[in-house]
């Protein structure tokens, strides 16, 4: 596609490339204009989930919990939403520094530690809560009210009424502040964000099942409406997933179906003559916006044996062996999650020491399977990612016992992978993401990849949001798989693109979404 015919996404991604040449330009960090981490409500009368977390003591302070106060008889209660939050996107940890102000560590990572991502909880007909809207403050822990009232219908039909509102009687409001992820990254802070808030949603959907709950990421609603509903606008803060949260036992097969709605197709872009920092990222999010009518649905599940847009772009490699099937043996952990949570921080360093292919294997099948939901009958799939199936994935093998060090596909529907390129490409792949020594020192490095112009053409640039999305959240399941394993793992978004697209012998024009580096940690 000329570049006269570019989509808002394709020029967006294009133009926040990484490059040699031009990545020295951005200018030094003013932190006088640093934005709040957290955003803090006002309220007379915060909800304090405190209480209600399993532990003796406040993790990182050691002071102790104070008794939870009595809760009316229900199924569930603000036990399982504290720790539903908490454990996604709570402060887990809090470093004191005689220079600088505490930082706050929380639950799901973050580039730079700037937590761009914002949660909202939507309540109806529960005994011990209002109905209402609630902002959850992770550093304290707490729920303030901002609206009182049954909005259920009003949510329910802005996000085109799904059956699971029917069911629900919470949800959860995902949404991105801008100016987080800008101040730091300038205009390719909006992937970040993208990503952030995959990240924060795969601990969301692991989580939800711990606390009883089946959930459902939407990424189809009318923005505007939601937007203007919270008083965000469309300027600073923006909501990217809605996720109504379903009691296991009321979940019901007409539930199960994410749909998949596609935003309408613009072309060209032009963009501002002199663009200032944000731009550009505001003007995708604006074309990728739906309004109270959207699209029709469109469902790229169960359709194995027909073309899906992106599934015909690969290597100019050729495979070198027959498809290497995964090791189907490994541990359950999912009853570990919380403690994985608690403890995961992003790699630092690696010691460069191989990992067994069982691990890899481990590592890779967790990541990117769905959960089966106990049902009387057996059990009922549910998707939870938006569409994966519409970026490839891409493994280079520096040390895996068992498994020649290359260029790999990475298959998920098959749990194969399939060699391309034979050799040690442990300076490239350095290189590649800006000289970080988490590349070279990875056992393996997992790269995420999506053919954008054809993409674009059928599903409009808000495919550009739920591809970063779904790449962040089989991000953070690596991350949890990683520390269940004792290895290190951390996602690197700031790389230079055309050198990786020509490390896997791609065009330029294939974008590349994320990496995701996985190794041993230093004894």
């Amino acid at each position: 596609m000329s570049a006269s015919h570019e989509s808002c996404a394709e020029y967006y991604h294009e133009d926040t490339k990484y490059d040699r040449k031009t990545i020295h330009r951005f200018q030094s960090l003013d932190f006088s204009s640093k934005p709040a981490p957290f955003k803090d409500y006002q309220t007379d009368n915060p909800i304090s989930l405190m209480p209600y977390l399993p532990f003796n003591f406040i993790p990182f302070t050691r002071t102790p919990l104070p008794e939870p106060p009595p809760q009316p008889p229900y199924p569930w209660g603000l036990a399982e939403l504290s720790q539903l939050l908490f454990f996604s996107y709570g402060v887990t940890a809090i470093i004191d520094s005689p220079r600088t102000e505490q930082t706050f560590l929380r639950a799901a990572p973050s580039a730079g530690g700037l937590y761009p991502a914002e949660v909202y909880l939507a309540t109806r007909d529960l005994p011990f809560i209002s109905d209402g809207i609630f902002h959850y403050n992770g550093k304290d822990h707490t729920l303030a009210t901002l609206y009182e009232g049954d909005f259920w219908p009003r949510l329910s039909a802005w996000a085109f009424d799904h059956p699971s509102f029917e069911e629900s009687h919470a949800a959860l409001i995902l949404s991105g502040y801008f100016d987080r992820s800008a101040w730091r990254y300038g205009e390719r802070g909006y992937r970040r964000i993208l990503l952030d808030t995959g990240h924060l949603l795969g601990n969301i959907v692991l989580m939800s099942y711990q606390t009883g709950f089946v959930p459902y990421p939407l990424s189809g609603f009318n923005d505007q409406a939601i937007n203007s509903f919270l008083f965000l606008g469309d300027q600073k803060e923006v909501v990217l997933v809605v996720v109504p949260l379903v009691r296991l036992q009321d979940a019901k097969d007409n539930s199960l179906s994410l749909p998949f709605f596609p935003s309408p197709v613009a072309f060209p872009y032009h963009p501002p003559e002199k663009p200032e920092t944000g731009d550009i990222f505001r003007d995708l999010h604006r074309f990728s916006s739906l309004g109270s009518q959207p699209p029709a649905v469109v469902n790229t599940s169960g359709r194995e044996n027909e073309r899906i847009p992106g599934e015909d772009f690969g290597s100019r490699f050729t495979p070198l062996s027959e498809p290497i099937p995964l090791e189907t043996d490994f541990p359950e952990f999912e009853n570990q999650i919380p403690r994985a949570l608690l403890t995961r921080r992003s790699g630092r360093q690696f010691s460069g020491e191989p990992l067994d292919f069982s691990q890899l294997s481990t590592i890779l099948s967790f990541s990117y399977r769905e959960i089966d939901v106990p049902d009387s009958s057996g059990t009922l799939p549910v998707q939870h990612f938006f569409q994966p199936e519409l970026f490839k994935s891409w493994l280079i093998v520096n040390q895996v016992t068992g498994l020649a060090s290359g260029i790999y596909l990475f298959d998920p529907r098959g749990g194969h992978v399939t060699l391309l390129k034979e050799g040690n490409f442990q300076e490239e792949i350095y290189e590649a993401v800006l000289s970080q020594d988490l590349g070279r020192d990875a056992s393996f490095v997992l790269i995420q990849t999506a053919d954008l112009e054809s993409l674009v053409v059928q599903f409009g640039d808000r495919v550009y949001r739920t591809l970063h999305m779904d790449a962040g959240q089989i991000g953070e399941r690596i991350n949890l798989a990683a520390v269940h394993l004792g290895l290190g793992a951390s996602g690197i978004g700031g790389f230079y693109d055309d050198e990786v697209t020509d490390l896997l012998g791609l065009s330029h024009q294939t974008a590349v979404l994320y990496i995701t580096t996985v190794g041993a940690l230093p004894g």
